[in-house]
């Protein structure tokens, strides 16, 4: 029986060759078009898109192809106290011909991804995939896949751990950044090929228009690739895959192939080795298979552990420990105790265990809260999770998902008043500093907005951020040359179409 890893990657390969190409593509500019449900509010949707055959930069010539240069939209948000995490909104018509171009040859991508003598098993498919329907695409975004695909990893990983002693984890450094645009064709075609004499520019070779296009889509510049559309989650994937088997081959050549076992989700890798010597060389092998296209390995995140150390995520068994009954209802007693658990693994791990918490705290069959709320209780339990969301800016969104859900209970509606109050406040504070606070005020905004609490709202505040001036006012300047596209929603109708615990799809039954 083949390993686990290896069945899912079989698995993977059948469902994504079922896929239609024209769902593929449709797929593609809209759910995949924004960045993941935690970046934007819901009112950044596609609601239109022109037809699958519909070209902007097309035909081509041989030696010309020269879609128009533009500039995308970052959106950021922080990661650290001093850094933020960039994500990239691409001028819609330039990713639609991206989109085209990877689904109409979606046999070739398939052959990059799967081919013959890749020993890599990767867990980080971009399109989510579905065995109930098959031959369509499941419902699910990379925020929440995240966590499914890691999980499965873990265990796929443990079944076959005990032929080896050590593992290894590593990454690639600063990824989507330093992506050369170069080497989609490399992964694609192959090197060799694509730097013969006359292929350099030759736009038969459908990975250097795929070169070209994700260029010009960020202002002609062949380094890094937008972080957030999932056709730049599909890019990476080929260009990794093209290392992948460049590695399987000098394992194999080096007679290593029995004596370590690689699996990767995106750019992190897990190597399981025999003995500490194999770890190393199987190391040294991924940073020559990187350097080959432009890539660096991350030393500061690499480290060998001895088995079964490092197969499981500290945070979790830690998390089920504090809660081993999560979803039983909290009192507050019981809902301080989680916390401040919660609060004291992340201090010492900086984990994910925020993101855990806030989603044990929903029912997720009937869509209501676990917590009791009381007229006591609701002031510090706001404060207590908006204190939550402060030390992981990311849960953000989570936290107002919570709110609301809090706001359409019967208790909830008689206490909006204090919520709205709380969080004006808190709006005002952060409107100081628009620029370094842009993310967190576009989601207060859309949150009030949303649920009819904006009425303090009137005549104040006057952003310059496109994102948020969006929010704010419910007109979308950006892209508004593009008449084959509507990819804002007014707020009150986005609001009417989906609940903030839909819109983050980590809240989604399993």
């Amino acid at each position: 029986m083949q390993p686990s890893p290896r069945r899912h990657l079989k698995k993977t390969a059948a469902l994504a060759k079922a896929l239609n190409r024209r769902d593929i593509y449709d797929w593609l500019v809209t759910t995949g078009y924004f960045p993941e449900p935690y970046v934007l509010p819901p009112c950044f949707t596609v609601t239109a898109h022109p037809h699958y055959k519909k070209d902007y930069y097309f035909p081509y010539k041989k030696n010309h192809f020269q879609p128009n240069i533009s500039e995308f939209l970052q959106v950021s948000f922080p990661k650290t106290e001093v850094t933020d995490r960039t994500f990239g909104i691409v001028q819609p018509e330039i990713h639609s011909d991206i989109a085209r171009t990877l689904a109409k040859n979606w046999t070739a991508i398939l052959r990059s991804l799967f081919g013959g003598g890749n020993q890599v098993c990767s867990y980080s498919f971009p399109i989510p995939l579905t065995s109930k329907k098959h031959g369509k695409i499941g419902g699910l975004r990379s925020g929440r896949m995240i966590y499914e695909f890691i999980e499965m990893a873990e265990h796929d990983i443990a079944s076959i751990a005990y032929r080896f002693k050590f593992l290894i984890t590593t990454d690639v450094k600063n990824f989507y950044a330093s992506i050369y645009t170069h080497s989609i064709p490399w992964a694609i075609h192959g090197k060799t090929l694509i730097r013969a004499p006359g292929n350099r520019n030759n736009f038969q070779f459908f990975g250097n228009r795929l070169d070209k296009l994700f260029q010009n889509a960020n202002d002609g510049c062949t380094n890094g690739i937008p972080v957030g559309p999932a056709v730049s989650d599909l890019a990476s994937e080929v260009v990794l895959s093209g290392v992948d088997r460049l590695l399987s081959k000098q394992l194999a050549k080096r007679k290593l192939a029995d004596d370590v076992f690689l699996v990767r989700f995106k750019d992190d890798y897990r190597i399981l080795a025999k003995t500490r010597e194999d770890g190393r060389s199987a190391i040294k092998e991924l940073q020559a298979a990187l350097r080959e296209y432009r890539l660096e390995l991350n030393d500061e995140k690499t480290k060998f552990h001895e088995l079964p150390s490092g197969l499981f995520r500290e945070w979790v068994s830690r998390y089920n420990a504090a809660n081993p009954r999560p979803k039983r209802s909290y009192s507050f007693k019981r809902f301080k105790e989680v916390y401040l658990s919660v609060v004291a693994i992340d201090n010492e791990l900086q984990s994910g265990i925020v993101d855990r918490f806030l989603a044990d705290l929903v029912d997720r069959k009937n869509g209501g809260l676990r917590v009791q709320l009381s007229k006591r209780s609701l002031p510090k339990i706001v404060s207590l999770l908006l204190m939550l969301a402060d030390r992981r800016t990311k849960a953000f969104p989570m936290v107002l998902a919570i709110l609301e859900t809090i706001l359409r209970s019967p208790f909830g509606k008689a206490h909006s008043a204090d919520i709205e109050e709380y969080l004006v406040k808190y709006l005002e504070q952060l409107s100081k500093a628009e620029a370094e606070n842009r993310y967190l005020i576009a989601w207060i905004l859309y949150f009030l907005r949303a649920n009819g609490l904006d009425g303090k709202l009137a005549g104040r505040f006057n952003f310059k951020d496109p994102i948020v001036r969006a929010t704010r006012t419910s007109r979308f300047a950006a892209f508004k040359a593009q008449a084959d596209f509507e990819v804002f929603q007014t707020v009150k109708k986005a609001a009417k179409r989906v609940s903030m615990l839909k819109h983050l799809d980590v809240f989604r039954p399993q």
